[in-house]
């Protein structure tokens, strides 16, 4: 059965001999039926034999042909953003390919033989015929259908779920590293800044500095006040005149402590102030040691902000995967979800450069919903918008209450969905994505969650430079 020949389509390929019509009748969907079934089956059938690496169809070919497998295990692999992925193994026994009723036009899978297979095809021109041998084989090839869309669906759904969580892991990451790389940093730089000190202590105390110059200059440095208005060019000027000041008081890396002490607000009165209550010796130990410990302070100041940013996204994270809460409808403040998941979409936001406009009241009620379902919605939502604008875009989240529901409005200023297909952009698997990009579930989930489970409505308006998505949702729950 090895075979090294290449075929464009099915038709070529020459047939292994007349159809086994015993080995079809243990099929599930052919057991039980009429003689005339089967003797229609063997007049009218091809049978054919594969082997091992060989296709039984290909990603993107026309699909014409009923496929019975009779044994062996095919490989049912799908494409993903470039990517083989692999959906299923089909084992004999199975009804494959185009079933009739069917609205599938071409494969969207691979079926590659891993062990060689048997197989009766029936093309789609025969199907007619096929049927009228028995009512029951329609029926339970419908049910088959049936079957395998509910299948491909939820395993679509759950790739596609698995898709947005991929690209929100990525950016958390990057947003995670970015205060993590700066708590790091300033730890280090601020453990040599502890260490200098206890030198500098010790080098006062040679000089003879009393406890009460030390509260002095204390005094001196908690007084100043940091000048926030300055301009980076009067900022610049202040640091040069702190620097000469500093190195004609002795400290000959003035340039170094100036930046420090400017923005901790010292001025050239200061360091004049500190060096008229001191002996001519100590001034530049003094200086470094309250440079140092302003650094430590700022260092420390660093570190907290950091450690709040992290705490703040791994909140965003909790509260948009809904942790710790049952999968029911329970009151739902809309805006925080919205606001967790820009978070999780920061990385994006911030890559395309892109203008985002919150318009969303403080005193919105809560609403009954499935918090994270709803989080499901305004990802799909945002990250389109964030796909269909260039790079400098506009992005507004506008929310309202109308009656008595609670509106979601999602405005983007991109090039906008084209009038012909916009009563399609809600359909299962229909994208205007290119291929691998994305599912064409994204907005039939959307669809799903807002109306059948919230019992809400969606509307889509989209002209060049303006499109909205506008989610409303029952401030009371529907019975």
């Amino acid at each position: 059965m090895e075979s090294s020949t290449t075929y464009s389509s099915i038709a070529e390929r020459p047939t292994a001999g007349p159809v086994p019509v015993d080995d079809i009748r243990v099929v599930p969907e052919f057991e039980g039926l009429p003689e005339a079934t089967f003797e229609w089956l063997a007049e009218h059938g091809r049978y054919y034999e594969f082997s091992v690496g060989e296709r039984v169809f290909e990603n993107g070919h026309e699909a014409n042909e009923l496929v019975i497998t009779l044994d062996g295990a095919v490989q049912l692999v799908i494409d993903v953003g470039g990517q083989p992925i692999l959906y299923d193994t089909m084992r004999g026994g199975r009804v494959a390919g185009l079933l009739p009723y069917s609205r599938m036009t071409h494969y969207t899978g691979t079926g590659l033989v891993l062990e060689p297979v048997r197989a009766v095809f029936v093309d789609r021109k025969d199907f007619p015929g096929l049927l009228d041998t028995s009512e029951e084989l329609g029926q339970r090839l419908v049910a088959r259908m049936t079957d395998r869309v509910r299948e491909s669906t939820r395993a679509s759904q759950q790739r596609e779920k698995m898709m947005a969580l991929g690209k929100l892991s990525a950016g958390l990451a990057h947003e995670l590293n970015n205060p993590a790389a700066a708590i790091r940093r300033s730890a280090a730089e601020l453990q040599e800044r502890v260490t200098q000190l206890p030198e500098l202590v010790a080098r006062m105390t040679e000089h003879q500095v009393t406890a009460e110059q030390v509260r002095q200059a204390s005094d001196i440095r908690n007084t100043a006040k940091p000048d926030r208005t300055l301009s980076t060019v009067a900022r610049g000027e202040q640091e040069d005149d702190l620097a000469d000041r500093l190195e004609e008081l002795g400290v000959d890396d003035g340039w170094r402590l100036a930046e420090v002490l400017v923005d901790a607000g010292f001025t050239v009165e200061c360091l004049d102030e500190i060096a008229d209550e001191l002996p001519a010796a100590a001034v530049p130990d003094v200086l470094r040691w309250i440079e140092g410990g302003l650094a430590a302070d700022r260092l420390l100041a660093e570190i907290e902000s950091a450690a709040s940013r992290i705490s703040g996204l791994v909140g965003s994270v909790k509260t948009y995967s809904h942790m710790d809460q049952a999968p029911a409808r329970e009151a739902t403040d809309v805006p925080v979800g919205i606001d967790s998941t820009v978070t999780m979409l920061g990385h994006k936001i911030k890559k395309k450069s892109v203008r985002f406009i919150r318009s969303i009241p403080s005193d919105l009620p809560r609403i009954p919903a499935y918090t994270g379902e709803l989080n499901q919605v305004w990802t799909n939502l945002l990250d389109n918008a964030l796909d269909a604008v260039d790079e400098g875009g506009t992005i507004e989240v506008k929310a309202e209450v109308v009656g008595d529901y609670l509106c979601v409005s999602i405005i983007d200023d991109g090039a906008g969905v084209p009038e012909d297909i916009q009563s399609r952009i809600f359909e299962p698997f229909f994208t205007t994505k290119g291929v691998g990009e994305g599912s064409g579930l994204g907005l039939d989930m959307v669809q799903r969650i807002v109306v059948k489970q919230h019992t809400g409505t969606l509307n889509l308006e989209s002209e060049p430079g303006r499109t909205v998505f506008k989610v409303c949702l029952p401030l009371e729950e529907v019975a």
